[in-house]
């Protein structure tokens, strides 16, 4: 019985299925021409729905290694930037010349001098005598328009007797400088005496070794207490000097003195001047002029136990030149002249006066220079009676390093009818300056 109804379900299933093929094979063709219908609801327990695709704007990123921030691609949007900040105020100007205020300059010069001359007869060569000097130059300046100089003298004279060789320390200069602008200057203290080129100049800038015997009205060493206006004009072509000195004491009359320098081939500014270059074409004329009231007698001749009479008025009127030429590698040359006339009763010397001419030699290599020399000077007395005093130089100098370095060797013959004396010297010199 069971077999029997278990064939006969079995059959009937399968003419089930038989016949309905037909109609599911047309019901999978309609559902590839056209999308059925949304299905209904499903049961509980039917089959999840498929997943739908996901929308582009969530695809997830891909996976990769992460990028430091500093680096990372921008976004599709950037941010605007920020607006940039405003530039940094400019740092507040600085004077340029500030550092060198800081620095004191300092220079040390020296000159020996050794002579063969007799010390009892000045006349004859014979005996060995000298004499040396160190100086300490120092300056600084302090502010744009404000500087100072002090500058210091050590002497020796082994020329006295040997047993009482002479030594001395002084005060050069000591010079407060109040500098606004080139054309005007004020200096204010112990300094040069604005006269001559010889003065500016002094023995370590000129030819000779020698310093000139007739000379203006100034002090030791040239210098003197007081105050000078001066200044350069056209950077030098043209310079002025007025000075009052003396002022030191108080019942002495005031010194006046200046200058007036024209330099046409090449300007020389600066307060001082060089009476040499070694190699500049130069031509400069000076006039200075001097004038005192009740003024001491004044000229370098007269003679120490003479005495000075009744005050008088003291002036002087001098003129000097210097040329100086390169000769186109050949050379140096030099050509110099003054010319001072005294104004005074109590002056001995009516007028003086000096030339020179000098030649240095091209320098080959490290070799220095050789520079042969002439000078001829000459003071006539006032009145009648009197002779003409003659001092005459000749020298070979040999010039290593411009005025830093050079040698003299050298004969000086002196006839001074002022003093009546007559001398004659060889003379060697060493100049050193750093």
């Amino acid at each position: 019985m069971k077999a029997t109804f278990g064939n006969s379900f079995a059959k009937r299933s399968l003419v089930i299925a038989v016949t309905a093929l037909p109609s599911l094979y047309s019901g999978l063709a309609s559902a590839q021409a056209a999308p059925p219908p949304p299905p209904p609801p499903a049961p509980v327990a039917a089959p999840a729905p498929p997943v739908a695709a996901p929308a582009p704007a969530a695809e997830p990123a891909p996976v990769t290694t992460p990028v430091p921030a500093v680096i990372a691609e921008p976004a599709a949007n950037p941010v605007a930037p920020l607006p940039a900040p405003p530039p940094e105020a400019p740092p507040a100007p600085t004077d340029p010349d500030a550092e060198k205020y800081k620095h004191i300059d300092i220079g040390v010069w020296m000159r020996l001098t050794t002579k063969l001359q007799k010390r009892s007869d000045p006349s004859k060569l014979g005996g060995i005598g000298g004499d040396g000097e160190v100086e300490l130059h120092m300056a600084n300046q302090m502010r744009k328009y404000l500087a100072w100089t002090a500058n210091f003298v050590a002497t020796y004279n082994a020329s006295t007797p040997p047993d009482q060789p002479s030594s001395a320390v002084q005060v050069l200069d000591l010079i407060a400088q109040f500098e606004p602008d080139p054309a005007f200057n004020l200096w204010v203290g112990r300094m040069l005496v604005p006269t001559d080129r010889s003065n500016f100049s002094g023995p370590y800038f000129m030819g000779p070794w020698n310093y000139q015997v007739f000379n203006p009205k100034e002090g030791p060493n040239g210098r003197n207490n007081g105050v000078t206006a001066w200044g350069n004009i056209a950077g030098g072509t043209l310079k002025y000097y007025l000075g009052a000195f003396n002022l030191n004491v108080p019942e002495t009359q005031v010194l006046f003195s200046g200058r007036l320098n024209l330099s046409l081939l090449s300007p020389e500014p600066g307060f001082y001047s060089s009476s040499t270059y070694y190699g500049k074409d130069v031509l400069a004329i000076g006039v200075g002029g001097q004038y005192q009231k009740n003024g001491d007698p004044g000229a370098a001749a007269m003679p120490p136990d003479v005495p000075a009479g009744a005050p008088a008025d003291y002036g002087l009127f001098n003129a000097d030149v210097l040329f100086e030429k390169q000769l186109a590698g050949a050379g140096v040359l030099d050509l110099e002249g003054a010319f001072y006339k005294y104004i005074g009763d109590n002056n001995t010397t009516d007028f003086s006066y000096y030339a020179l001419a000098s030649y240095l030699t091209p320098k080959v290599g490290d070799a220095g220079m050789f520079q042969p020399l002439v000078r001829l000077e000459q003071g006539k007395p006032k009145g009648d009676g009197g002779t003409t005093a003659t001092i005459l130089d000749a020298q070979v100098g040999y010039v290593v390093d411009n005025y830093a370095t050079r040698f003299a060797l050298g004969f000086q013959h002196a006839n001074d009818s002022s003093l009546s004396s007559k001398s004659n010297a060889v003379f060697f010199g060493i100049q050193l300056m750093k």
